[in-house]
């Protein structure tokens, strides 16, 4: 049987941005497994760094891909896009690669206006679209990211 390593990575993500975002705030947003599908949240976090609020979405994927079918989220999030000082995504682990990356909503958003339905790591840095790659080092099993890069994504994003 597969090991999921989804619930390990989101404690991993609150660990580092605590350790390269200081003078910050995180919260990890109750996970709601009530089994009723009206109750989910905006994201697994939000963030805060003066002057910027974050709605971040944490995933993990074995594959080359991450399907946008799996961001069940995205409703709740593409309302942020365009707002001031509002900052929203998702934060992909793309596993085999050893790759973290943030895809701000706003460009998901684009990529499904276009017809596309995941993110391919493989070709992601030759397309149009907008990617940060988070400069991540392997540990044993994880990523140690440094997350303070979030700080400089676009109004929007």
């Amino acid at each position: 049987m597969a090991v999921n390593r989804g619930k390990d990575f989101e404690q991993k993500f609150k660990e580092d941005w605590i350790r390269t975002i200081p003078d910050s705030s995180i919260d990890r947003i109750y996970d709601s497994v009530s089994g009723y599908k009206t109750v989910s949240n905006i994201s697994d976090f939000i963030g805060f760094k003066k002057p910027n609020i974050f709605y971040l979405e944490c995933k993990s994927t074995n594959e080359n891909t991450f399907n946008f079918a799996k961001l069940t989220q995205y409703d709740k999030l593409v309302t942020k896009v365009g707002i001031p000082g509002v900052r929203a995504g998702a934060v992909i682990w793309f596993i085999k690669h050893d790759k973290v990356l943030y895809v701000p909503i706003s460009t998901i958003k684009k990529m499904k206006e276009d017809g596309l339905k995941s993110v391919n790591i493989r070709t992601i840095f030759d397309s149009e679209y907008r990617f940060y790659n988070i400069p991540s080092q392997k540990l044993r099993v994880y990523m140690e990211s440094d997350y303070s890069c979030l700080l400089e994504t676009q109004e929007g994003e």
